[in-house]
């Protein structure tokens, strides 16, 4: 799948190859910010938007019996998907794009513009992940059965199931006459939804977020900004906007209120009780990250004596301390593990800014690892970045030896987590420098990963100190004369 940019922020126009993992580097204020918050969103309404009357028209079901429909796999089905995502980012510009980033000054993306591009292979690989399933809901409550022969889609409702009420949905019912057309709808919805499956960021401001996420997240604070965002997308007057303005500055970008939501919604959530049999793999991985990253400290949702819940840290046997008494390390990596023990499921795309942020430099290397283990576990995931250690180390993840299992888990010794499954192939892995407004890509099929952003500044500043050693020692020869 690739993204297509054109004037972003001091981007005029550049192209992003979105891959299971995608790594951006460059200098602050060239944009990946701007880049990954547009993919983000971008995302998200491939994924949760669709044109009915266009599918309506275009899309038509074979009935071959009572309770049993076919559609045919062709050309045509698979650009419907296609075609749609082309709609869905020309549409992601004026208005929702002020309001997505909630730009006051309602000038920062004027001439902005999309454009996704995502292949016939892709949408294929979405249909055929469907029929791997036993079954899937029909929109009013009945559940389909798919099965597939050759290029042939059959759906069959289940036999239990004599009439579907369509009551429960007046909107639907409305819009398709028609049992058939609700099937279209289902089937294309799901397909879009694997084909954009859910996406969670994380910004940049998690540290300072985690530590204030209820009082932001308020009832009153909630309709503030509802309304707030409205006035954005709609026809109200400057004045009003002015005076919502001078009641505070509530205003975040899209991506930054969808954090914070994040937050909340697993705070509010029933936590199922787990143990050391049951854990699944993201909840393992999280594990593995306190032991190698937080010295075994453990960072977990604890009910409190009010009957809410609050984010704790053990530190040892007999302490849990508070989340904003823990170290910045802590902190940066706690909306991980709770999406990790709490949320956590194949497909999901996290849009994670600056990772590295407050961690060592082997931290940094450790918490890539792990990463690389949650792309390998299914997780699609764009990292932003200013690390060289990121950089150089993703390098090291790219050359394992996939061929042979018995190599790659002799390789994997040299590595921090010591586990086989942070390598990845090169052709799962894309990676861009930020440079001259636009990415460049660092791809290289004989060597890796290529970079330079910051490799370039370790050689500038080895120069500086020669420059600054040898004019000094020309001042001392002068003195000693």
């Amino acid at each position: 799948m690739k993204i297509k940019f054109s004037n972003l922020g001091s981007i005029q126009e550049t192209e992003l190859d979105l891959r299971p993992l995608t790594v951006i580097i460059g200098p602050n204020n060239s944009g990946k910010t701007y880049l990954a918050y547009s993919t983000y969103g971008l995302w998200q309404r491939a994924g949760r938007t669709i044109r009915i009357q266009y599918v309506s028209n275009n899309l038509k079901l074979n009935q071959q019996g009572e309770g049993t429909w076919s559609l045919t796999i062709d050309n045509d089905l698979l650009d419907l998907f296609i075609k749609d995502a082309e709609e869905t980012a020309k549409n992601f510009q004026g208005s929702a794009l002020e309001s997505f980033f909630q730009d006051s000054s309602r000038k920062l993306f004027i001439k902005t513009a999309f454009k996704i591009m995502i292949s016939r292979q892709e949408v294929e690989n979405a249909i055929h992940q469907l029929t791997q399933q036993k079954a899937f809901s029909l929109m009013g409550g009945s559940s389909i059965k798919i099965s597939r022969q050759d290029n042939i889609l059959s759906f069959k409702i289940d036999s239990e199931i004599e009439e579907i009420d369509t009551s429960a949905n007046n909107s639907l019912t409305d819009l398709f006459d028609h049992l058939n057309e609700r099937i279209i709808l289902s089937f294309i919805l799901i397909i879009k939804k694997l084909l954009f499956s859910n996406a969670f960021p994380f910004p940049a401001e998690r540290n300072a977020f985690i530590n204030t996420y209820k009082m932001l997240a308020n009832r009153r604070y909630k309709l503030l900004k509802e309304t707030q965002r409205e006035l954005f997308s709609s026809s109200s007057s400057e004045r009003q906007l002015d005076l919502l303005k001078e009641q505070g500055d509530i205003r975040y970008p899209q991506p930054v209120e969808d954090f914070l939501d994040f937050l909340s919604e697993i705070e509010l959530e029933e936590i199922p009780k787990t143990n050391s049999s049951n854990k699944n793999e993201f909840q393992k991985l999280a594990d593995e990250i306190e032991k190698q990253l937080q010295n075994k400290n453990k960072t977990n949702l604890k009910p409190t004596k009010l009957g809410g819940k609050e984010i704790k840290v053990l530190v040892k046997k007999g302490l849990e301390i508070d989340i904003y008494n823990a170290s910045s390390s802590v902190k940066q990596l706690a909306p991980l593990l709770l999406y990790l023990r709490y949320r956590a499921s194949k497909g999901h795309f996290l849009v994670i800014d600056e990772p590295e942020m407050n961690l060592h430099p082997e931290s940094q290397a450790k918490l890539l690892e792990a990463l690389s283990i949650l792309v390998n576990l299914g997780v699609r995931i764009l990292l932003t970045t200013h690390s060289p250690y990121i950089m150089a180390h993703l390098n090291n993840l790219v050359n394992g030896n996939h061929e042979n299992p018995e190599i790659l888990k002799r390789q994997s010794s040299s590595l921090y987590l010591q586990d086989e499954r942070a390598f990845l192939p090169i052709d799962k892995v894309s990676a861009y420098e930020m440079k001259d407004n636009k990415l460049v890509s660092l791809n290289d099929p004989d060597y890796g990963i290529r970079w330079d952003t910051l490799s370039d500044v370790a050689v500038d500043i080895q120069q500086k100190f020669f420059e600054i050693y040898e004019a000094g020692q020309e001042k001392a020869d002068e003195t000693e004369e």
